[in-house]
């Protein structure tokens, strides 16, 4: 699989595990639409990184926090990055880009921070503070691959 890079987006949903979505929310407006073959876009931060995204960069979604660590999601970058007005802080600025999400996992089905560290050793998952960090392309690659062998467990089901 021949991967250009790709953009790691983070999301902590903070201590109540309700910021931005919670994992009802993520499911209900996230997963059953992805799993039905509609994408969902978004707006997503990208901190004060503005290098090597744009348009066609594929994304990651990493879950932090408290509540559980690990990819829930992974999309496509559909705009250059933008500056705008943070919404929780107004009076100060942000970078940003649309993102159209096309695949997606329930919180709990995420693929734990303790195996994308087995499979992508090179990336501090313990360590990434800010959204918007790109992986190189042998890095994209590896990741993108575990990625996808999560989505065909997690659709097989637990063992029977």
């Amino acid at each position: 699989m021949t991967v250009p890079g790709l953009v790691l987006m983070t999301w902590n949903p903070g201590p109540d595990d309700a910021h931005v979505h919670t994992p009802a929310t993520w499911a209900r407006d996230v997963v059953a639409p992805c799993r039905a073959g509609r994408p969902v876009p978004s707006t997503w931060g990208v901190g004060r990184h503005k290098h090597g995204i744009g348009p066609g960069v594929p994304a990651v979604l990493h879950r932090q926090g408290a509540h559980g660590r690990g990819l829930v999601g992974r999309g496509e970058v559909t705009s250059e990055v933008m500056t705008g007005e943070r919404t929780r802080t107004p009076g100060r600025v942000t970078r940003y880009v649309e993102v159209v999400w096309t695949q997606a996992v329930p919180v709990d089905a995420r693929l734990d921070v303790h195996d994308l560290e087995l499979a992508v050793p090179d990336v501090g998952w313990r360590h990434v503070y800010s959204s918007g960090r790109t992986l190189a392309p042998d890095l994209a690659a590896a990741l993108l691959a575990e990625w996808e062998a999560h989505l065909r467990d997690v659709e097989a089901g637990p063992p029977k």
